[in-house]
């Protein structure tokens, strides 16, 4: 039947996953920059995710400004599903209500574009303080990486984030 190959199409047990990724990054010592791209395929309804990111960044005295670009995407956001036509009256109610779940399953996958900037501070032998402002563009429909969705929040709309932490090493 039609619905079971689509139901094993996006099962999620027992389902191989790959990922393959790749990155390098320069460091002469005033400068840096770096980079990486990885692919996650679930063979799920999770599917094919691809990320990736470039960063750069100058070393003043103790103090480290950077810049950096990342963007997550996914192969696709909705499915053919089953054709709700050839089902009788009875039936064709059902399936368009499963074809409408899997494309909001498959449409709240995460697709974002960030911007980042920054900067760190060596304050102290192992320590630092970062502060960052990212702003992120979500894809159409999604909720990018977020979780934990709020009443009132737009899915593909614009996200800004201003963090502040503490390093540590010991």
């Amino acid at each position: 039947m039609v619905g079971d190959t689509i139901a094993d199409r996006y099962e999620l047990v027992n389902k191989l996953a790959t990922i393959v990724s790749v990155g390098a990054s320069y460091d002469p010592g005033k400068w840096f920059a770096m980079g990486e791209w990885t692919q996650f395929n679930s063979h799920s309804f999770i599917g094919v995710n691809t990320g990736w990111y470039l960063s750069a960044g100058y070393r003043i005295a103790k103090v480290t400004p950077y810049l950096t670009y990342s963007a997550l995407t996914v192969a696709s956001t909705s499915a053919p599903g089953l054709d709700a036509s050839a089902l009788p009256g009875s039936e064709a109610g059902t399936a368009a209500a499963l074809n409408h779940g899997l494309d909001q399953v498959l449409g709240a996958r995460p697709v974002q574009r960030t911007l980042s900037a920054g900067a760190r501070w060596d304050f102290a032998k192992n320590l630092d303080f970062k502060l960052q402002f990212d702003h992120s563009r979500l894809g159409p429909g999604s909720p990018g990486t977020l979780i934990d969705l709020q009443p009132g929040f737009r899915s593909g709309g614009t996200v800004n984030l201003f963090s502040a932490a503490v390093d540590f090493v010991f």
